[in-house]
């Protein structure tokens, strides 16, 4: 019973999503005549305004939210993993996946060592996993160089701030921005292992939603139900051809644990989190956007804009 409530919630969404953003599409049109260059971001922007407003307001995911057992928010994801549809000339696809099945760039690069002791595991599993693929681990040491906002005080351990003195530096900004840094680092040892690697899949980049929800980086949590191949791959230290054939169980049912420094999302609370990605066509015209949004406090946050 509780799964047939659950699809009907599901597929009320999706009607609704559509509809809404269709009605302000209906305002779109009638601008057309006087705005001409700026006319698609006019229209990126209104189908931003109008799904976080639908998100907000929706019933469908209030339904989701009083749900303790966390079962309706699984069929959700499950059932809207993409919603396609187009307005007259324009498509517009939208992607609703779970916020905890990767892990978070930027909080991992803050994690520092407190009093001489032992670096912290989770810093321990990364480069662990950057050696497996033959990095060198000086490549660590560049990221936390990229993140060290400005400070006079700081005594960089490459030479990536100098090569780079313009680069942006109060955290990962973008996929662009990991690019840029990456391809620092081929250019210095003149190899090229970390194109081995799927870091979109691994890492989240961007603010982190932890810091824009108060919270900390302990508080964060990895979502087992969910977590990415790759990620299980660099945190559980299995290889990828297991971690793509791993189904787990239940939310528990991992080799994860807190030695490692990494946390399992142990409630239903804290798998409450969407990751919201919009890809809007026009011609040749291309918007991606994504950001993440907090189901319990309606709250949507970290936003990437790729036009």
């Amino acid at each position: 019973m509780k799964k047939g409530i659950a699809l009907l919630i599901t597929l009320f969404f999706i009607m609704a999503i559509t509809i809404s953003i269709g009605i302000g599409f209906k305002y779109v049109n009638e601008a057309k005549a006087t705005i001409k260059d700026e006319n698609f971001l006019l229209q990126t922007n209104i189908i931003i305004d109008d799904v976080l407003t639908f998100l907000k307001n929706s019933q469908e995911l209030k339904l989701i939210k009083d749900d303790d057992s966390g079962e309706a928010f699984d069929i959700f994801l499950a059932q809207s993993e993409f919603i396609p549809f187009e307005i007259e000339d324009i498509k517009v696809v939208i992607s609703i996946k779970s916020a905890r099945r990767k892990v978070n760039l930027n909080d991992l690069l803050e994690l520092e060592v407190v009093d001489n002791q032992e670096e912290p595991k989770q810093l321990q599993q990364f480069k662990s996993f950057l050696s497996g693929y033959n990095v060198n681990l000086s490549y660590v040491d560049m990221l936390r160089d990229s993140v060290s906002k400005y400070d006079i005080n700081y005594a960089p351990s490459t030479g990536i701030l100098e090569a780079k003195p313009d680069i942006f530096r109060d955290y990962i900004a973008s996929y662009e921005h990991l690019d840029e840094i990456n391809e620092y680092y081929k250019n210095t040892y003149y190899e090229n292992y970390l194109s081995a690697i799927n870091f979109k899949d691994i890492f989240y980049v961007g603010k982190t939603g932890s810091k824009d929800n108060n919270t900390t980086q302990s508080d964060y949590c990895i979502d087992n139900l969910y977590m990415t191949a790759w990620t299980r791959h660099m945190l559980e230290g299995i290889t990828l051809e297991a971690a793509q054939e791993y189904i787990p169980e239940d939310a528990n049912d991992s080799n994860l644990s807190e030695i490692q420094g990494f946390k399992l999302c142990d409630s239903t609370e804290s798998r409450m989190f969407l990751d919201v990605g919009l890809e809007i066509i026009q011609g040749k015209k291309t918007a991606n956007i994504s950001f993440e949004y907090d189901i319990k406090q309606t709250k949507g946050y970290n936003f990437s804009y790729e036009i």
